[in-house]
């Protein structure tokens, strides 16, 4: 086998590291990714490796990212993906070590948790392909037989394993020298639109609610809607829009249909609306009163980030995540998870006040942009990236 280049090898004037994600469409993972290497691109050169046909690949490339592709097959239920998964594990492992040679990349980033192709391909280089692996979910909620044996890999196979949060680091050894928490990063682009702005609530003016995400099953959007239910019994001014898109997997397009069969039965048609994906989330959560997120299990929520970022007032779930981007009381309202009589009481109190909307707005702002500064979360990252080529 020939040798992997060295980071100060002078081949290119950047080191090259590969991004491997698992996402078919554009998810809040790959944004993530997005937002915290943007930052490095004067240091760092990047390049994806993404599944054949994602939807991903046109938004990197759009961004001037090169773009490769491999089949990768995840492990599911269907019997046909369980026999082809480890045969096309070792293939794609091979694969991406070619690729790694031939674009004479320094480092293999994963950002999938799951995604073990990586390993594949360090095994394949004898040790001396450096890899990292991001963990972008809740590990504690997935089937400990799977979840147990990836974080063993995880912890012996990666030079660095990055987590998004500490309730994430919670599921490694403690003081494992090769696992941080490093914190995705506030939007790459900033603010580009006027900043959010309290509208002056007319008596006959609707409170319009948000909910962001992907239409699939454990982001909370039943939830959302028999709390909204609730909540529209005492205030029926109070609006929900939903917005999402279904990455083209019919089991997402059956849980929206079932959402909009459950609205339609709640007789909430003309205060519930549904809409597919939305590329400029600022100018989107600028246009409601308030945000949502009522997901089971969050490792970080890009979603709420960004709602806390442009001072949207937000009532999120202990679900993880969420309870590290924001102080509850004094920049949003936390409740617990799967509690719809307390979802509806939050959603109640924050749409009759507009004071304390104002007050999580303002502080909000200020929370996020103090605990996710550069020094707290890319600056991290370079710092993680650096260690590994030092040693590599």
């Amino acid at each position: 086998m020939s040798p992997l280049p060295a980071a100060n090898s002078g081949v290119k004037s950047r080191p090259l590291i590969l991004l491997v994600d698992n996402s078919r469409a554009v998810t809040g993972a790959l944004n993530a990714l997005r937002h915290a290497t943007s930052p490095l691109r004067d240091q760092y050169d990047f390049a994806y490796v993404l599944p054949t046909g994602s939807a991903g690949s046109a938004v990197l490339a759009a961004d001037g990212y090169r773009v490769h592709e491999l089949p990768f097959v995840e492990i599911s239920r269907r019997p046909a993906d369980l026999l082809r998964y480890f045969p096309m594990l070792l293939l794609n492992g091979w694969r991406l070590l070619k690729l790694v040679r031939r674009e004479r990349a320094v480092a293999v980033h994963l950002n999938d948790f799951y995604n073990l192709t990586g390993y594949v391909a360090r095994w394949l280089s004898l040790g001396r392909l450096p890899v990292l692996t991001h963990v972008r979910f809740l590990p504690q909620v997935l089937p400990q037989l799977f979840a147990r044996p990836w974080r063993w890999l995880a912890e012996h196979a990666a030079q660095q394993v990055l987590c998004v949060s500490e309730a994430v680091r919670a599921y490694f050894a403690p003081g494992h020298p090769t696992v941080r928490t490093v914190y995705d990063p506030l939007p790459a682009r900033g603010e580009r639109l006027v900043p959010f702005a309290l509208e002056v609530t007319a008596p006959e003016r609707p409170i319009r609610f948000l909910y962001l995400s992907n239409y699939i099953r454990g982001k909370g959007q039943n939830f959302a809607l028999d709390a909204f239910a609730l909540a529209y019994a005492r205030n029926p001014k109070l609006r929900l829009h939903f917005v999402g898109g279904d990455m083209g997997m019919v089991k997402n397009q059956e849980f929206r249909a079932e959402l909009e069969a459950r609205t339609q039965a709640l007789g909430l048609t003309a205060a519930v609306q549904f809409d597919g994906f939305a590329a400029d989330t600022e100018a989107l959560m600028k246009s409601f009163d308030i945000a949502l997120n009522f997901s089971e299990a969050e490792s970080f929520s890009l979603t709420c980030l960004d709602a806390l970022y442009y001072g949207v007032p937000l009532i999120a779930t202990d679900c993880g995540g969420p309870a590290e981007l924001f102080e509850s009381g004094r920049s949003g309202l936390l409740v617990p998870n799967r509690d719809v009589p307390a979802m509806a009481e939050a959603m109640h109190t924050l749409a009759n006040s507009a004071e304390l909307r104002q007050q999580f707005s303002v502080a909000s702002r200020a929370f996020v942009r103090q605990k996710f500064a550069p020094a707290h979360t890319f600056h991290q990252l370079a710092a993680c990236y650096g260690r590994v080529l030092a040693r590599a």
